[in-house]
């Protein structure tokens, strides 16, 4: 009997916890005011924390961003838009502004592309155009856009890097019947090198093959024989 009184006791005073609880927490909410949400775009940090201070509601920065109306230092944008009901306690979000940007872009020609990307900050950077250039070495800036003359800011940056002089491909000619002389004659006006072996005057034999597709610079093995051999 005892034990049946006490888990009727027990089950008497949870339930009027549970009124009670469910009583306060309906009280605040129901009394918690409506604010209109101020315009805090153009106000500063110190400005917009006061303003929200004054209405019960509290500020968090997201982040930066560039503006070409508002200046640095300056709230570019909040996550909830002026003017809209909320209940006092919550908390707008706001992106700082970082301000227009660099009205003139930094010189980055004749630098190596990653140290110049690095300076310009990658996030900046649009797209690398790779050409080649019997000018500029491999690797480096030929030109960008826009220009460090260029007065217009606010334009994301392209670059143009230099992939080195072009290499077009060679055949390899027949040197077979030639003389050495001729044949290394021959390689030199084509860009190619030559290792004669043999003591003769005559080529009999060479590798690569006639007519194999070679590059610039490559090395031609040429057999030299003398004519009865």
């Amino acid at each position: 009997m005892k034990v049946f009184l006490r888990i009727v006791l027990f089950f008497f005073i949870f339930s009027v916890v549970t009124v009670i609880t469910g009583y306060i927490t309906f009280g605040v909410l129901t009394t918690s005011k409506s604010i209109a949400v101020p315009d805090l775009r153009g106000k500063s940090l110190l400005d917009a924390n006061g303003i929200l201070s004054g209405v019960k509601l509290y500020l968090k920065v997201e982040g930066e961003t560039y503006d070409e109306a508002i200046p640095n230092g300056q709230i570019a944008k909040q996550n909830i838009p002026a003017g809209n009901k909320i209940k006092e306690g919550r908390t707008i979000s706001v992106v700082m502004s970082k301000g227009k940007r660099s009205q003139t872009a930094e010189d980055l020609r004749g630098q190596p592309v990653e140290k110049a990307l690095d300076s310009a900050n990658k996030q900046d950077v649009a797209k690398v155009i790779e050409v080649h250039s019997d000018t500029v070495e491999a690797g480096k800036v030929i030109a960008q856009r826009p220009s460090p003359d260029d007065k217009g800011g606010g334009k994301e940056l392209s670059v143009v890097m230099s992939k080195g002089p072009y290499v077009s491909p060679v055949y390899c000619p027949d040197f077979i019947g030639q003389d050495v002389s001729q044949a290394e004659e021959l390689a030199k006006s084509l860009g190619l090198e030559v290792n004669v072996t043999g003591t003769g005057v005559r080529v009999n034999g060479q590798l690569p093959a006639p007519n194999t597709v070679i590059k610039k610079g490559s090395t031609v093995e040429l057999k030299a024989t003398f004519p009865d051999e």
